[in-house]
């Protein structure tokens, strides 16, 4: 098991023995959201009446592509990479069984802490959308989530008010910010229209217009005041977006 602290930026792996001590290690945390996590923290013993818990299971478990009856099963990682766009968001079991039975804990605990880091990546978007992201084959659609708490700001409202006030800010668009530095792909632009399910923006001194799609958008927050106005060194010449 692992748990990634949001607050302090940390990630701490409990193998073995150590998993004893992960209980008392929770009681600190307001929130504590996994995967399956309610059954995780019975096994704990932990009761989870002391915080906010958000279980990220899918939203739903199926869905029928035709009229035949095909239907697709919708896994965690399914789920989870079609969201983020982490090629491989979880462990395989059996690789993970295999690193245990060798004693390999180092390998181990490295697998899971990628893997709490793309659970928090996809909680993260669902709650800034209200949704996560179905892809497969020609499905893409999104599958509404009730993991926003009270004082999170969603998506449209941040546009929104980006757009009122004619403020810069930094977007992450495409694959899912990374943990050690979250805004170091981020486009730094200017809201100028808001017309979900895209929104409009400048990304340079010319006012050049580009729509985005919103569920491409994976993170958003105000430009840091002690840097340029219009910093354009991480944006690409052609846009990926």
């Amino acid at each position: 098991m692992a748990v990634l602290d949001v607050g302090r930026r940390s990630i701490q792996s409990f193998l073995g023995r150590d998993v004893a001590e992960l209980a008392g290690l929770l009681e600190r945390f307001d929130v504590i959201a996994g995967l399956h996590i309610r059954d995780t923290l019975r096994a704990l013993r932990f009761d989870a009446d002391r915080c906010q818990v958000v279980d990220l299971e899918s939203p739903q478990k199926s869905r029928r592509l035709n009229r035949a009856g095909r239907t697709l099963q919708i896994t965690p990682e399914l789920l989870i990479a079609g969201t983020t766009r982490i090629r491989r968001p979880l462990g395989e079991p059996e690789r993970m069984a295999r690193y245990l039975s060798e004693g390999d804990h180092w390998r181990l605990a490295r697998r899971i802490e990628s893997d709490v880091k793309a659970l928090h990546a996809f909680y993260q978007y669902g709650v800034l959308h209200g949704a996560v992201r179905l892809r497969w084959g020609f499905v893409d659609e999104m599958l509404a989530t009730a993991w926003a708490l009270p004082g999170d700001v969603s998506l449209h409202r941040r546009l929104k008010s980006a757009y009122e006030k004619d403020a810069v800010v930094d977007l992450v668009v495409g694959v899912a910010p990374g943990w050690t530095d979250p805004w170091w792909r981020a486009h730094r632009v200017r809201i100028v229209d808001v017309r979900f399910p895209e929104v409009v923006m400048t990304r340079n001194e010319r006012g050049e217009k580009l729509p985005v799609a919103t569920h491409e958008i994976q993170a958003i927050r105000p430009a840091p005041e002690d840097t340029e106005p219009w910093a354009w060194h991480r944006i690409r010449a052609r846009s990926p977006l």
